[in-house]
């Protein structure tokens, strides 16, 4: 957030260095003129604490937290309190868990250890597990010609351990491996005026619905990041692959391997007062002989971060691709401005993934910022088939299912 500030008095700078600094510094104060309230100075102190997640401060403060976001879309406000150490076992051991719920019954518990003895300027380890219980998914049908009217609602409820790992190969250059277990149960599903999923859908139409299974999961992946800013750039860019295998441990019916690419790249100009933001990203699922991908861990296309004039998790299928352009413009220091255009959609069958038959959705929105990151985002979206609003605690490419 800009500070007050005042313009220097000429000859005062006693050394070159200290005049650049004042020229700086008045720059500044003309291009963002405005004074810092006490509701942002408690805003800031807040955020501090770890108000949100995703922001540069990582590590953020010891102690209790507020909790905003970061569940599944579609299941209600999220909110929740948590708890951090990053001094454990001599500074060895940093700790993170959180409790978060919804109104409309949703529940999430996770708990991450960052192996501080083990990590260098190069490199890291990390342990991550997750409970979460969402009862208001959607489920429309498979693929780009399923209809908005077979709209149904399926519980999905969740558990798994990661093990992550990582090294700097050079700057901002970065690969590593992940390896854990992750057990899913589907159900009933519980919003009101839609129809359950086993209603409408089988699980031959809809392999893995009431087929609980375990998996084994391990993978690798690369990722190149000259973003500016992690939690709200202006500048940069980012570029990451990661190929991940899943084997069904109990019924052996589900085993896949799956590919995500996803590129990010900010075009500033205007003295980072305008960005052009620019994404494309695609996953693709391939199916061991014999077997099948369930429908749970298929790439979607639709929601608060892709696709926002269509209604959440809109299309499923084994392989999806999306594209999104925004031109964004700073409004004031805690607000920028953005029109946006979406396009996507998903495949039964990599060769069908091309430019032809796309998904459109276009729109206004704001991004709400605090110490330059954003931490609220509306959107006003349409598409042939709807009108949206989008409320979300996060960047637009930030999103779920597609989150490094």
């Amino acid at each position: 957030m800009a500070l007050p500030l005042e313009t220097p008095v000429w000859g005062q700078a006693e050394t070159r260095a200290e005049e650049i600094g004042f020229l700086r510094r008045d720059k500044t104060a003309q291009l963002w003129p405005e004074t810092q309230s006490p509701l942002v100075d408690k805003l800031n102190k807040l955020v501090d604490r770890g108000l949100y997640e995703g922001f540069e401060n990582t590590k953020g403060t010891n102690g209790w937290q507020i909790v905003l976001g970061g569940m599944r879309s579609g299941q209600g406000t999220t909110a929740g309190i948590g708890y951090r150490r990053s001094d454990l076992w001599h500074d060895r051991l940093g700790f993170r868990s959180t409790v978060r719920g919804t109104i409309w019954g949703a529940v999430m518990l996770d708990m991450g250890l960052d192996f501080q003895s083990l990590r260098t300027e190069r490199s890291f380890i990390q342990l991550y597990a997750k409970y979460e219980n969402s009862p208001r998914m959607d489920y429309y049908g498979q693929g780009q010609d399923s209809e908005e009217d077979d709209r149904t609602s399926f519980r999905l409820e969740d558990y798994g351990v990661d093990m992550d790992a990582g090294y700097e190969l050079f700057k901002r250059f970065k690969i590593g491996g992940t390896l854990g277990y992750y057990h899913v149960h589907t159900g009933h599903g519980h919003r009101g005026g839609v129809p359950s999923i086993e209603e409408i859908f089988t699980s031959e139409d809809t392999p893995g619905l009431r087929q609980d299974t375990g998996f084994f999961r391990y993978g690798l992946f690369a990722q190149y990041d000259y973003r500016d800013s992690i939690a709200g750039p202006r500048s940069g860019g980012f570029y990451a692959v990661r190929h991940r295998r899943y084997e069904d441990l109990d019924l052996d019916q589900f085993g896949f391997h799956q590919l995500e690419i996803q590129a990010q790249q900010y075009l500033p100009y205007w003295n980072k007062t305008r960005v052009i933001a620019l994404r494309f990203a695609t996953i693709m699922s391939f199916p061991e002989d014999g077997q099948a991908i369930p429908f749970y861990l298929q790439p979607t296309l639709g929601g608060n971060d892709s696709l926002r004039g269509f209604e959440r998790y809109r299309y499923y299928d084994d392989h999806a691709v999306m594209f999104t352009a925004e031109h964004r413009w700073y409004v004031f220091s805690g607000l920028d401005m953005a029109v946006f255009a979406d396009a996507g959609k998903v495949v039964p069958r990599k060769g069908h993934i091309n430019f032809g038959h796309l998904s459109v959705s276009g729109g206004v929105g704001f991004r709400f910022r605090i110490q330059n990151a954003v931490v609220m985002r509306v959107d006003f979206a349409f598409s042939e088939e709807s009108a949206r609003v989008c409320w979300t605690f996060s960047d637009i490419f930030k999103a779920e299912g597609w989150k490094w």
